[in-house]
């Protein structure tokens, strides 16, 4: 077999060289060669290669791409020659590339990796060939949601391959935005991208509940992608405060959820009192600054109840510090209301004031097994 490879291959380097030769000297002239000349020179070179891949074995699939290739020239060259036009004529040259590794595929099936070029090839080969025919996004939808696929094939055919997931959600998620983009609202695009981008996450956490770290990143990425439908439903001062409400509510899940997470209370309430204040707002009349004193006494306020509900629950958990904070809020609060709009000429005297009350209660001598720091057992 190797003896009649090397002779094929000696008399097909000699042609080639004698064809060179003759073209240097001037018996043969390949620029003036006809465009039809062509279709044949292409079409005996593929002959030529598939002596040679038949002469190596089928095994040797490298073969087919040489033959392939000058097969689909030759045929490209002669559908151009006869006025056709369109950018179907790119279709043979693809077609031509993926199918070698299609036959490497069914030749040693643990070649798993070939069918994802193939596969690729074969899709731009079909939107190649409707590219004349549909819109671009449409095409771009399709062609994002078929590459896809050889990815989910090589996670089916070995589960233990979970990489291949990653491509394959990536790919997905892409090409349904690029098929939604043209006949869906662009706020719902970008929430469900987000959303889509929250759920691989979230099954992480499904698949091994002791990686709650990936409850972090699903949270937030699903909290910002609920912001586009919101957008799309309210507006204004409404908007702000579904935004406060959103921040607040995985706090107070988290808070609720264990007697050990007290510290959750906190971001929970300072989002909560400042949703309550947007709210306030939306029914107070513009332009009145009478109310400024009073929603900067009502915001304070909320601030120091959470501070005293921590307080509140010193017996079981090391908050008997937030005393501290929920008295200065308080009075700074009921500063707010006595001041009014003018509250805003002192608040930054006020802030100093409860900062040097800190200090002095910081330096001042600890009871018996006072705790130090607030610490957090969750």
């Amino acid at each position: 077999m190797k003896r009649s490879a090397n002779l094929f291959w000696g008399i097909t380097l000699i042609l080639l060289s004698a064809a060179l030769l003759a073209d240097r000297l001037g018996y043969i002239d390949f620029a003036r060669i006809s465009t039809n000349a062509w279709v044949f020179i292409f079409g005996g070179a593929a002959v030529l290669f598939l002596l040679a891949y038949l002469l190596n074995g089928v095994k040797q699939w490298g073969w087919l791409f040489p033959t392939l290739i000058c097969a689909a020239l030759s045929l490209t060259i002669a559908l151009a020659t006869r006025a056709l036009a369109g950018s179907f004529l790119g279709v043979p040259i693809l077609v031509a590339i993926a199918m070698p590794f299609y036959a490497g595929f069914i030749v040693n099936r643990q070649s798993w990796g070939l069918l994802i070029p193939a596969w690729v090839l074969t899709v731009l080969a079909m939107i190649t060939l409707l590219a004349d025919q549909g819109n671009g996004e449409l095409i771009g939808g399709l062609f994002l949601l078929a590459a896809a696929l050889p990815f989910l094939i090589v996670y089916i055919m070995n589960r233990s391959r979970r990489w291949a997931l990653i491509p394959t959600w990536a790919l997905f998620v892409l090409g349904l935005i690029s098929l939604l983009s043209t006949h869906a609202n662009g706020n719902l695009v970008g929430a469900l991208f987000l959303y889509a981008v929250a759920l691989p996450f979230l099954a992480v956490y499904l698949m091994d509940r002791s990686r709650r770290w990936a409850l972090i990143p699903a949270a937030v990425i699903a909290l910002v992608g609920t912001f586009p439908l919101l957008a799309m439903l309210v507006g204004g001062d409404l908007m702000g405060a579904a935004v406060m409400f959103l921040f607040a509510l995985p706090f107070f899940i988290v808070y609720f959820r264990g007697r050990d997470n007290w510290w959750a209370l906190i971001p929970a309430g300072i989002f909560a009192s400042i949703c309550l204040v947007v709210v306030i707002t939306m029914f107070v009349p513009a332009n009145q600054a009478a109310w400024s004193g009073i929603l900067n006494g009502i915001l304070l306020l909320g601030f120091a109840v959470t501070f005293g509900l921590l307080w509140l629950r010193r017996k079981t958990q090391p908050t008997e510090w937030a005393k501290y904070p929920a008295v200065a809020l308080l009075a700074a609060s009921l500063l707010a209301f006595i001041l009014g709009e003018n509250f805003q000429n002192y608040w930054a005297v006020v802030l100093l004031i409860v900062g040097v009350l800190m200090v002095v209660t910081s330096l001042l001598p600890k009871k018996p097994n006072e705790p130090t720091l607030p610490t957090s057992r969750s």
